[in-house]
């Protein structure tokens, strides 16, 4: 490939990357896709997100202006191993009417929250073992209603606040058999608190 990128080349460059859904950018996937060198890679990126076209989301990481990345596929990527639960998810599969300010995620990691242009992503950690009962949805990995609901009282019986949110709780979008074995594998204070919500 050519040794000099002219600014018109980036532009056609980043494109065509968007074309190939590649949303989001990092320095090495463009010292790949130009065959230049790494350092070169780095003076275009400056160079482009002076101009718009690379957002930046965190260290070393920006997404592509011709093809922005949705806040989900950001959490994916900068919280992996993560999955959408909690608020988030309750509202996403119809048990709230609230949508959160913020994308809630589950990791087993000690993830830090993240603030992006595209909005910001709380990451809520939970043991290992609880790390289950989540389905891919085009590479977008989202607990099951029963699991977001299960999430949400853990995190907020470790933490001690209140369940105001669930006041308005749709419980015909649960499975209460699946929701009741899935409760098992939870402290006892989660399932003293899920008895509010489904007796």
């Amino acid at each position: 490939m050519n040794k000099y990128f002219t600014l018109s080349d980036w532009i056609s460059l980043l494109q065509k990357l968007g074309q190939a859904n590649q949303k989001i950018i990092s320095p090495q996937m463009l010292t790949m896709a130009s065959g230049l060198s790494p350092n070169a890679a780095l003076k275009a990126i400056q160079r482009l997100g002076k101009k718009g076209y690379l957002i930046k989301l965190y260290k070393r990481t920006y997404a592509n202006k011709f093809a922005p990345p949705r806040l989900e596929e950001i959490a994916m990527i900068y919280g992996r191993p993560c999955y959408i639960s909690f608020e988030s998810a309750l509202e996403n599969h119809g048990l709230i009417s609230q949508m959160p300010l913020v994308l809630t995620c589950a990791t087993p990691r000690k993830t830090k929250n993240l603030k992006t242009p595209f909005g910001e992503i709380v990451f809520h950690h939970i043991a290992r073992q609880l790390f289950n009962n989540y389905k891919n949805e085009r590479g977008i990995l989202w607990a099951t209603a029963e699991k977001a609901l299960l999430d949400y009282l853990y995190i907020n019986a470790k933490a001690n606040r209140s369940h105001s949110l669930l006041d308005e709780l749709n419980i015909a979008g649960l499975n209460k058999m699946r929701l009741k074995k899935l409760s098992r594998t939870y402290p006892k204070s989660v399932r003293t608190h899920l008895k509010k919500f489904t007796d």
